[in-house]
């Protein structure tokens, strides 16, 4: 893992290469830090598509198990009434907004991604 190259450690290496930038940097701070963040920015490689599909997995696998636990436990709610108000203990509009929420973030994952284009 010491081999791969860290953002901060770039920026740190890059702010201290040369007399020049650290005299840009007492003297505009913002603006060198904008002119190295930007090329250290493009120094950086990309990440692994194999960390990324496990992150997405991750993410997947963590709503839809949102989705079920909710449906689980609104459900329960929604059919068992109470005994002493007569109500039901969950309204069937709680049940709706927290499914339909979950649905549509797993829905939008299946949209197509703008980094394509």
């Amino acid at each position: 893992m010491a081999d791969q190259l860290r953002s901060a450690t770039a920026l740190v290496n890059q702010l201290l290469s040369s007399e020049e930038t650290i005299q840009n940097l007492k003297a505009n701070p913002e603006e060198t830090l904008r002119k190295v963040e930007a090329q250290v920015t493009q120094q950086l490689p990309p990440p692994d598509p194999k960390v990324i599909n496990f992150i997405w997995l991750i993410i997947v696998i963590a709503f839809a198990l949102a989705l079920v636990y909710s449906v689980w436990i609104l459900g329960t709610g929604v059919t068992t009434e109470l005994k002493m108000g007569g109500a039901y203990a969950t309204k069937s509009d709680t049940m709706l907004t927290v499914v339909t929420t979950i649905v549509g973030f797993l829905a939008g994952l299946l949209a197509p991604s703008p980094v394509g284009k």
